[in-house]
């Protein structure tokens, strides 16, 4: 996909394992789609859900968003899994019961594009919250900076 200035902009590929996540599911996949980075592929990995988390997600099946649905394997099962389908030069990982901003990956390859590391892990701000995002309480941590795997590992 052309940016402006014709130079092409890459993948990214948000990748969401899912077990038991009716209830957060479908606004995790809205947040996903209203990405301000357009281009983009969301993979949904069912992990055997035993609730709704399975028909919630397919509502969401389009060009841009695959639901795939596994036995129940455990959460690394599912991320992996969802790993090897994808087609992106870059990865968000997306928990089923979380949200991204709007700009969040937007904002993340600003900066990724601008580096010379080929390998770095782009870390960005988060908010904890309980039932209502406009509740939402900025949280820091020791990961919020870029890391290389070398110094993430350690």
């Amino acid at each position: 996909m052309a940016a402006k200035g014709g130079t092409i902009k890459p993948l990214v590929s948000i990748l969401i394992p899912a077990f038991n996540a009716e209830e957060w599911v479908a606004d995790t996949i809205k947040s996903a789609l209203q990405q301000t980075w357009a281009n983009k592929e969301i993979f949904v990995v069912d992990d055997g859900s035993t609730d709704r988390t399975l028909s919630v997600a397919r509502q969401f099946s389009s060009r841009s968003v695959k639901v795939v649905s596994r036995g129940h394997e455990g959460a690394a099962a599912a991320r992996n899994h969802a790993l090897s389908l994808c087609q992106g030069e870059y990865i968000q990982w997306l928990d089923a019961d979380d949200l991204l901003a709007f700009d969040k990956i937007e904002k993340q390859m600003e900066i990724a594009l601008r580096s010379t590391g080929k390998k770095t892990l782009y870390s960005s701000s988060w908010a904890h919250f309980m039932h209502r995002v406009s509740r939402a309480r900025d949280g820091h941590s020791a990961l919020w900076c870029d890391l290389t795997p070398i110094e993430w590992t350690l």
